[in-house]
């Protein structure tokens, strides 16, 4: 069985009697923000704010997602990868009504989350402290976050990244604003690939992907991929039905009154 060390990690503030369940309520921008989606919604965490209910997220887990856990070698990546999962089931257990334990979370050959018997479709990303989980009514969904700071590293990786297309507005840029490019970029096509649910298996330079571009999944649909505005330390992009809105929210819990 899995041993949790509550002083692992940041300590975080301080919640009295606050279970992960309301603190999560607490932080929703409006308590229907998740019932009855009309549209894309994205959740973003940094999970320094929910160290405090660590122990409550272990609990919340299945045991396949144990298992997952319990693959990272490094404590700290295990429970960080321990509260994304369960903040993720909370969003879910809130759009699809149900206990967050009870959420259906299926995953494919390539880990991607899916929900079982259900319309809605949902994606999620991992970026050291930070998370990003989006739940969508209907359509391909992918999300992807990456921390700002990788950006002084990305143009080693700049071949890899980029078509031809991309390119060409690249090369005028100058240098930090061409490493802020490539990595907006580099989220903009992680986005789409796990929206088409391929993954790996289609190189990144063999496409374009500007932002608040159409671009063809496997199955014919078409589908929009476009960055979103979030907290600075942050890069984010979303692909999802171009036809349906998109709004995201930093959720950062609020002690009790």
């Amino acid at each position: 069985m899995l041993q949790v060390n509550l002083n692992r990690g940041p300590t975080g503030p301080h919640f009295p009697g606050m279970a992960l369940r309301e603190a999560f309520d607490s932080a929703l921008p409006r308590p229907n923000w998740l019932t009855a989606l009309s549209g894309v919604r994205v959740a973003l965490f940094d999970l320094h704010d929910w160290w405090p209910w660590l122990a409550d997220a272990y609990a919340m887990l299945d045991s396949a997602e144990l298992r997952r856990v319990q693959s990272r070698r490094v404590a700290s990546d295990q429970d960080q990868l321990a509260l994304g999962y369960s903040l993720h089931r909370l969003l879910l257990g809130k759009a699809l009504d149900c206990d967050a334990a009870d959420v259906p979370i299926g995953r494919d050959a390539s880990g991607c989350p899916h929900l079982a018997d259900s319309p809605l479709r949902t994606s999620l990303s991992h970026a050291e402290h930070c998370v990003a989980a989006a739940v969508a009514p209907r359509g391909a969904i992918g999300v992807d976050i990456e921390l700002a700071a990788r950006a002084p590293v990305i143009p080693e990786i700049a071949e890899r990244v980029c078509h031809p297309a991309d390119a060409v507005g690249m090369s005028a840029l100058p240098g930090v604003s061409r490493s802020e490019a490539l990595l907006a970029l580099w989220v903009r096509k992680e986005a789409f690939l796990k929206a088409a649910g391929i993954g790996l298996q289609r190189e990144m330079q063999t496409f374009a992907a500007p932002d608040n571009g159409l671009l063809a999944l496997p199955d014919g649909s078409m589908t929009r991929v476009r960055m979103l505005e979030a907290d600075p330390q942050w890069v984010v992009a979303v692909a999802s039905a171009p036809d349906v809105p998109v709004t995201c929210a930093v959720l950062h819990p609020l002690p009790d009154e």
